[in-house]
């Protein structure tokens, strides 16, 4: 049987490889989708660890790690910018949190990933369809 942090870590780094090699916008809202749910499981794991009195060695520099080219700021990336921004306030927490020792404040930073992804997924899933629309209404 699988360890449940080896499988989680391999989904986030599995989830993340997707956005280093994406095409531009070629399937974004199932990356981010996709995204989410790895972090989603990245908590649960974290949070487990927490519960069982495990720790944590810090990453050094972890906070210098930069997301995929997609999803940083400045690359035109399509959405809301307070969704953006809630993104790259969950991406630093979870640097500054992996250079420390707290497995529960690594857990809340992969939470609000998850959740700052979710919500970008929604909305440019909306977007795209709002788009599609418009082109239909000028095609007919």
């Amino acid at each position: 049987m699988t360890d449940p942090h080896e499988y989680a870590d391999r989904k986030w780094q599995e989830a993340l490889r997707r956005h280093w090699l994406a095409s531009p916008d070629s399937g974004f809202v199932d990356r981010l989708r996709e995204l989410a749910d790895a972090a989603e499981q990245q908590q649960a794991v974290f949070t487990q660890a927490e519960r069982r009195g495990a720790r944590w060695e810090s990453i050094p520099n972890a906070s210098q790690i930069e997301p995929p080219y997609e999803l940083r700021p400045g690359t035109g990336r399509r959405g809301p910018a307070e969704l953006w921004s809630s993104f790259d306030a969950a991406i630093a927490r979870l640097g500054a949190a992996l250079e420390g020792v707290s497995l529960a404040a690594i857990a809340r930073a992969f939470g609000e990933i998850d959740s700052a992804a979710r919500a970008l997924s929604t909305a440019v899933a909306a977007e795209d369809a709002a788009a599609a629309r418009g082109r239909t209404r000028r095609a007919g």
